[in-house]
Order: C-alpha cells, then structure tokens, then sequence
C-alpha cells in the first residue's frame, strides 16, 4: 500500500465559497442529469427520477460518512477510515488517493496563482 503525503487536517476543511446551499442543490441536480444522459437516458429526465437520485445518493454518501465516523475514537471521519473503509475495494481505494493527489495539485496551483514569483 502507497503511503500518501496529503495533510489530513486540510482533508475535510470547509471549502471557503459563496455559494448557497440551494445554488449547491441545484449545480448537484445538474451534475446528476448530465450523468444520467452519459448513462443512457434522455437529455432532460424527469424531475422525479433526478430527485430519487438525488436522495438516494445523499443516503448513501451519509450512511457511508457516519459508519467511517464510528471507526474513529473521537468520532471524526478521518483519512485513516477512509482508507479503511475502502481496503478490499480497490477502484475506490485508487480513485480516493486519486482524488486526493489532485487535490493536493490544485492546492499547490492556487498557492503558486495567488503567491506570484
């Protein structure tokens, strides 16, 4: 198993944004339809079936957060459970440390955008 360089407490830090949570709903929603147009259905689907989606993947992305919270002694999700949680799947395992290598580059970018030489 790889051993990443990511700072875990810049892991789950809110993300310092304007945006509402309705504006944030609404950019989800959005997202959701175009998967599901990438998937195969219809370029607009209905209200009702993006709303199931919807509320199932909020199901499963709190279910998910709440037993890798149980992991931890404090009862915090942390990287460790994360990681924990994914060991014997490996696409999500490889997506996570992905994810968060990206991350780490984007965070480096906007650094060197905001610091110039």
């Amino acid at each position: 198993m790889e051993n990443l360089q990511i700072a875990e407490s810049s892991l789950f830090e809110e993300e310092t944004s304007e945006e509402s949570t309705a504006e944030s709903n609404a950019k989800f929603r959005r997202e959701l339809k175009a998967m599901l147009f990438g998937f195969g259905d219809v370029k607009n689907p209905h209200d009702a079936t993006v709303e199931l989606l919807n509320q199932i993947v909020v199901d499963y992305i709190i279910s998910v957060a709440k037993f890798g919270q149980s992991l931890d002694p404090r009862k915090k999700l942390t990287l460790q459970s994360m990681f924990y949680m994914t060991q014997h799947d490996i696409p999500k395992f490889e997506r996570i440390k992905e994810l968060l290598k990206m991350q780490e580059e984007l965070k480096k970018a906007k650094k060197n955008f905001d610091n110039p030489i």
